[in-house]
């Protein structure tokens, strides 16, 4: 976890789902929607809304996956965040 996260005037639910894909990148699984879906608390509506703005601000970015695996997620250093 990277603690300018908390620097950047994002959201409560932006900020979780960051610690939420933390969470999951360190115990060793992907981070996937399926995954996250597990843990997310909010709306299907709001985890794809924070997915979505977690990789404007490239702090995350999505890897396509081939048509029977779903995308991933990976987290993305700092010198990259907006």
């Amino acid at each position: 976890m990277n603690q300018k996260i908390f620097t950047m005037n994002l959201g409560v639910e932006a900020v979780s789902l960051y610690l939420l894909c933390c969470a999951l990148a360190d115990s060793g699984a992907a981070i996937t929607v399926d995954a996250l879906q597990g843990k997310w608390n909010g709306s299907p509506a709001a985890l794809e809304r924070e997915l979505h703005n977690l990789e404007k601000r490239r702090i995350l970015h999505r890897e396509e996956a081939p048509a029977q695996n779903a995308a991933t997620y990976l987290l993305m250093a700092d010198k990259h965040w907006r």
